[in-house]
């Protein structure tokens, strides 16, 4: 069982997409996976169905770009998975439109 299985199946979830909110800290339990995260494992680790994950590819595709495999299935990074968790923050905290997330988006560094 790779890390990332481990985390997924343990109790420790990502409860905010603020770390400083969390007790247990997402960024500390997401920097512990070892290579890249398929869908099934980005959306559980985010809440997020995987429709949206999909949809939110088409719509950011300047910074939400996940590699694929040989068999093209979806493998997401460390950066694409920080990236969906603002992309989640900027619409359910600041209610931006697509427009504006992509437009914060665009001045992140």
């Amino acid at each position: 069982m790779c890390a990332a299985e481990r985390i997924l199946k343990s109790e420790h979830r990502v409860t905010s997409l603020n770390p400083r909110n969390d007790k247990v800290s997402g960024e500390t339990d997401i920097n512990q996976l070892d290579g890249m995260l398929t869908i099934e494992q980005v959306s559980k680790l985010t809440g997020l169905n995987k429709t949206t994950l999909r949809y939110w590819e088409r719509k950011y595709k300047d910074f939400l770009l996940p590699k694929r495999t040989e068999t093209r299935q979806r493998q997401y990074s460390l950066k694409d998975i920080k990236i969906i968790k603002t992309i989640k923050r900027l619409q359910d905290e600041e209610f931006l439109t697509f427009k504006g997330i992509y437009l914060r988006l665009k001045n992140l560094p």
